[in-house]
């Protein structure tokens, strides 16, 4: 797994955390993408699909098929977003059931498109980590 200081996803990733201490019940999707460290062009891209809804130990967001450039990949978004999710005082994790409901990354790699599905995010006050399956798009984000 790739570790890289990201201190600018403190505050994202703390304000997530906040909102789902509180059981707001809904959380913009452009706050999910900003724990990816996303630009604005990105976070416009979503921000038409408006809420992600927590219901339970269930999320989802629903709306048109995604594919966000972003640098040197593309993010698709599924039409429905789903999985389970759980928070308590030192973080948060969501957990994605199948590649289905996932949020998926994709690089072209010389003449091949490798894609990516997105397992789980955790994050804590000092980390946030990207699990796409033990593979080599795996992240470690520290702050």
């Amino acid at each position: 797994m790739q570790t890289k200081p990201r201190p600018e996803l403190k505050a994202p990733v703390a304000r997530f955390h906040d909102k789902l201490l509180t059981h707001e019940g809904t959380v913009p999707l452009t706050d999910l993408a900003e724990l990816f460290g996303a630009g604005d062009d990105v976070v416009e891209s979503v921000r038409g699909r408006g809420d992600i809804r927590f219901q339970g130990d269930v999320f989802f967001n629903d709306g048109p098929d995604l594919v966000i450039p972003a640098g040197r990949i593309e993010l698709e978004i599924p039409s429905l977003l789903r999985g389970r999710w759980t928070v308590d005082d030192d973080g948060f994790a969501l957990a994605f059931p199948t590649a289905e409901f996932a949020v998926r990354a994709c690089a072209q790699i010389a003449v091949f498109r490798k894609c990516f599905d997105l397992n789980e995010i955790r994050a804590t006050a000092g980390e946030l980590v990207l699990d796409f399956g033990g593979s080599m798009a795996d992240r470690r984000y520290t702050f």
